[in-house]
């Protein structure tokens, strides 16, 4: 695990911090290229994961229930976003251990762990973004970054649960659409 990965990670979820800036009632409802989740499911996911993997870092209980995180939007998911997201940060910075004990898979490097997580959050800030009709780009470090941590993604035993078999990219695709290709995303079809 090196600062250089928590560093992308902060650039990203400050990223995702602006996308979600002002959320309205209406845009709790509104459908999001991850099919699953509409904008409230989404941040749940987001949310839930974050507390679970901060939690993780801090070697202690993480929030789950049956394998999945059990928070649920409150009538403040901006703030429950900047908290979440800021303890992550926080523990991530704190944590010295080569590893950490995820509840989904044991064990694991922290190296991959956050390269997972820079992809997770890049393609859901992207959705997120897409739905509320917002443009969002993040720069080429990161990105390469999220493309390391979806290569590892895809390989993972629960990839099919989480993933869509992508489509061909087109030559022409910039960094970013080739990285929502891969994960499934129909960036096509989401135009901003």
């Amino acid at each position: 695990m090196t600062a250089r990965d928590i560093d992308l990670l902060e650039t990203v979820l400050i990223t995702t911090l602006q996308v979600a800036d002002g959320l309205t009632t209406q845009d709790l409802e509104r459908p999001t290229p991850c099919d699953e989740f509409n904008v409230r499911l989404l941040l749940e996911h987001v949310i839930g994961w974050q507390q679970v993997t901060a939690a993780c870092a801090a070697d202690r209980e993480a929030p789950v229930l049956d394998g999945s995180p059990t928070y649920r939007a409150s009538s403040d998911l901006g703030g429950d976003l900047r908290a979440a997201s800021a303890t992550l940060v926080t523990n991530l910075r704190a944590r010295h251990a080569e590893t950490i004990t995820m509840p989904y898979r044991g064990e694991t490097p922290m190296r991959v762990m956050l390269a997972e997580l820079i992809a997770e959050t890049v393609i859901h800030t992207w959705d997120l973004a897409v739905a509320r009709g917002q443009a969002v780009d993040f720069d080429a470090d990161v990105v390469s970054a999220a493309h390391d941590g979806l290569t590892l993604l895809l390989g993972e035993s629960f990839a099919e649960m989480g993933f869509r078999v992508s489509a061909e990219t087109p030559p022409s695709a910039d960094d970013l659409v080739r990285l929502l290709v891969r994960s499934g995303r129909a960036p096509g079809v989401w135009r901003v």
